[in-house]
């Protein structure tokens, strides 16, 4: 997976809300130890401030950020999109006279993404992604691909990269949107997506 951003402000209060609850934390727990008359160990680092900041910054961005909760009360805005979506999709190449069926594996945690997309005959995986959630009729994710042929695919197809542009649903089930390559391919075309299996192998 690799990192993506988002226009939401969550990305600079929720850092803020962790490293104020690591020292409420750090306090906490001294103030405990005193109080039961124990002490460390010479050898044993009690949990500093930025220890418990490291604890709960990774429990966040792994697991708690996708909380149904946190979504309704407006804390995260970001969507959980992981799952395996199931669509198809169309090209200028033959004047969108075909839909290919695909599939798209999305792989997330709050700060880190990968989209994996199949056809039967080539694969593409993103290398930049942004996820835009404020001023907009809907949540869109844009990002870059980098786009692989299978041995066995159309001898026409060849490597390049390319951008797509997709709009989440109201209730998070469905993507539709299009997409360009670049100079070597010089096509578009549309993409429609529902999910077929929620969740991943990633921050669970």
């Amino acid at each position: 997976m690799h990192p993506y951003s988002t226009d939401s402000n969550e990305r600079k209060q929720i850092p803020v809300a962790l490293f104020i609850l690591s020292v409420v934390s750090a306090w906490l727990l001294n103030r405990a130890m005193e109080w039961l008359g124990l002490a460390w160990p010479w050898w044993v680092d009690a949990p500093s401030v930025m220890g418990f900041y490291g604890i709960y910054y990774t429990v966040f961005d792994k697991y708690l950020w996708r909380q149904h909760l946190l979504g309704r009360v407006g804390i995260v805005k970001v969507p959980d999109l992981r799952g395996v979506w199931k669509g198809y999709v169309t090209s200028s190449y033959d004047v969108h006279s075909t839909r290919y069926e695909c599939t798209i594996e999305i792989r997330q945690t709050w700060t880190r993404i990968s989209l994996a997309l199949k056809t039967n005959n080539s694969q593409s995986v993103s290398v930049t992604a942004t996820v835009f959630t404020e001023n907009r009729d809907a949540v869109e994710i844009c990002y870059e691909y980098l786009n692989e042929p299978r041995a066995d695919g159309k001898i026409s197809l060849h490597a390049h990269r390319g951008t797509t542009r997709l709009v989440l649903s109201s209730d998070c089930q469905a993507f539709q949107g299009e997409y360009y390559t670049g100079r070597d391919r010089q096509t578009y075309g549309v993409l429609n997506f529902t999910r077929m299996i929620e969740g991943s192998q990633e921050g669970k």
